[in-house]
């Protein structure tokens, strides 16, 4: 008999914890007695390094199978329940505004999964759509609204600074699943997404070529966050954790096959890997407003706390990509014409060959699917490698 991916660690674990504890009960009742009492204190620590042993094994052989993840997480969209959401009572959990209401004869899917990517416009696609489309979100650092639901009834969930090998992220994945949410996240170009974190993390204070000998990503799980400037995306999304290996067949510590399983675990559980350079694109929010049940209408949108100096009005489109706030950090330090040089860019691209791949992966599908909208055939359709400039910010 196989035990189910996510199970078998579980049970693995618990036959090691039983084991341990009836080697315990055998050494209490005498039969090791005849051993002296520095023998029987290294045998237990021998027996308990064993364990850990084990259980790194364990945790490492179940994370480290991205198909069947994609497997796991099919299955249980497809034996999915009914939805219990109802629309006419979700409200914006910040601000209290209604929430969009459907389009005539469609529905909208019962939630949303977001995987928020540092640099990638992960809180654009939080505020600007998850919470206009379902009300309430689980933010990556909690902080609910005012208007959220008093009962943790969450309908989204955003999670950042980890990898589809946390058993966080799977829980939730699981979840979030079994009530076939949309599954999405958004990529960037790996080399700007870089510069934006140098800018916005320290605004230009030290060198590029020391602020980039600062790359931390661990060895995956938790290890991944906001310090990570190597092949994130790959780490982020290829369903487990490994310490970095250098060497050939190696790029920057990760194994050069681990960009063709965090592309497979993108293409079998997102639903949509979106472009952070093509959101303002009208064809994207056409697309989605047809997947998702809801038409885009210009409301007035009371002022976040952090105001984006670039607004004229108060009326903004919702739901929508466009920006919400002005950027964090310190990246309004940035000179308009700032470069960086050309040795410390070739560095990037060598930091992220994985990514770029990945990332052209990405953009060449979310393109096909472009060309398909009435948008497209109007307005043009983006460059590769280029932002959408078609739409002023909010």
């Amino acid at each position: 008999m196989t035990l189910p991916l996510m199970t078998r660690p579980n049970y693995l674990l618990t036959l090691c914890a039983a084991a341990a504890s009836s080697a315990t009960s055998l050494a209490a009742t005498g039969l090791a007695s005849n051993r002296t009492a520095p023998q029987r204190r290294q045998l237990r620590k021998t027996a308990g390094e064993h364990m850990d042993g084990v259980k790194a094994w364990v945790r490492q052989k179940a994370n480290n199978d991205a198909p069947g993840l994609v497997a796991e997480i099919r299955e249980l969209r497809a034996t999915a329940g009914d939805c219990d959401f109802d629309v006419k009572k979700c409200k914006h959990q910040n601000n209290g505004l209604p929430c969009a209401p459907l389009r005539e004869g469609c529905k909208r899917p019962c939630g949303a999964f977001s995987v928020k990517l540092y640099g990638a416009a992960g809180a654009t696609i939080r505020e600007g759509v998850l919470m206009h489309l379902w009300g309430s979100s689980e933010a990556p650092a909690g902080g609910a609204g005012r208007f959220a639901p008093k009962d943790n009834k969450w309908r989204t969930s955003q999670h950042e600074g980890s990898t589809l090998a946390d058993p966080r992220w799977l829980s939730s994945a699981r979840h979030y699943a079994k009530r076939n949410a949309w599954f999405v996240t958004v990529l960037r170009d790996p080399v700007q997404r870089v510069w934006s974190r140098y800018w916005y993390d320290k605004g230009g204070s030290i060198s590029e070529e020391k602020w980039l000998d600062g790359n931390k990503c661990g060895g995956g799980g938790r290890g991944v966050g906001n310090r990570c400037l190597s092949n994130y995306y790959v780490r982020t999304f290829r369903g487990y954790s490994s310490a970095d290996t250098f060497g050939p067949g190696y790029s920057n510590g990760v194994p050069e096959g681990d960009l063709a399983k965090a592309r497979d675990v993108l293409a079998g559980v997102f639903d949509d890997v979106l472009i952070s350079e093509w959101l303002s694109h009208p064809g994207t929010l056409e697309r989605l407003g047809e997947k998702l049940c809801f038409t885009p209408t210009m409301r007035k949108f009371p002022r976040a706390k952090r105001q984006n100096k670039k607004a004229t009005t108060d009326e903004i489109l919702s739901p929508s990509f466009l920006a919400k706030r002005a950027p964090g950090g310190k990246s309004d330090k940035k000179p308009a014409d700032w470069q960086p040089s050309a040795g410390s860019q070739e560095r990037v691209r060598y930091m992220n060959g994985l990514d770029v791949d990945l990332y052209a992966w990405a953009a060449a599908r979310e393109l096909e699917r472009l060309k398909a909208t009435a948008a497209a055939a109007s307005e043009g359709l983006p460059v590769p490698g280029e932002t959408w400039a078609g739409v002023e910010d909010f």
